[in-house]
């Protein structure tokens, strides 16, 4: 198979999945949406510019070591929502670290992630986030 022809197949799979999960949210009563990350500190998993499907908290289920979760920073670069992967869990609540940091987000001065932070999941299949390739860059230049 090409590249390019590697590259469709995986476009064609990540829209379908997107189709299935938005599907799926607005049955559920909850719409899936996108994200996409804008610094490199999801790196490898996810490159800046890279989008993922956002699977709303509520649909989504509990939260587990390994999940990747879009949170309301309250320190974090000011605040805002922040993409990064759960990495334990304490009774204060979830520690965080982007893939592509060297220590936690706790470590850094962001309290604990409380469950009413999360905003969203992104979607994994098999333990992978599931990744649309410069999604973001592409909604950027358009704006």
């Amino acid at each position: 198979m090409t590249r390019l022809g590697s590259l469709t197949t995986i476009l064609e799979v990540a829209v379908l999945l997107l189709l299935v999960a938005m599907i799926a949210g607005q049955a559920l009563g909850q719409p899936v949406g996108l994200g996409f990350v804008t610094s490199d500190s999801m790196e490898p998993t996810l490159d800046p510019g890279d989008g993922f499907v956002a699977v709303p908290h509520a649909v989504a289920g509990p939260i587990e070591e390994g999940d990747v979760v879009v949170f309301r920073a309250e320190e974090l670069q000011g605040g805002g929502l922040t993409t990064h992967r759960v990495v334990g869990e304490t009774d204060r609540g979830y520690v965080t670290r982007g893939d592509g940091n060297p220590f936690t987000d706790q470590d850094a001065g962001e309290p604990p992630v409380k469950d009413p932070q999360i905003v969203a999941e992104a979607l994994q299949i098999g333990g992978t986030v599931v990744v649309i390739p410069h999604l973001g860059t592409a909604v950027q230049s358009v704006q």
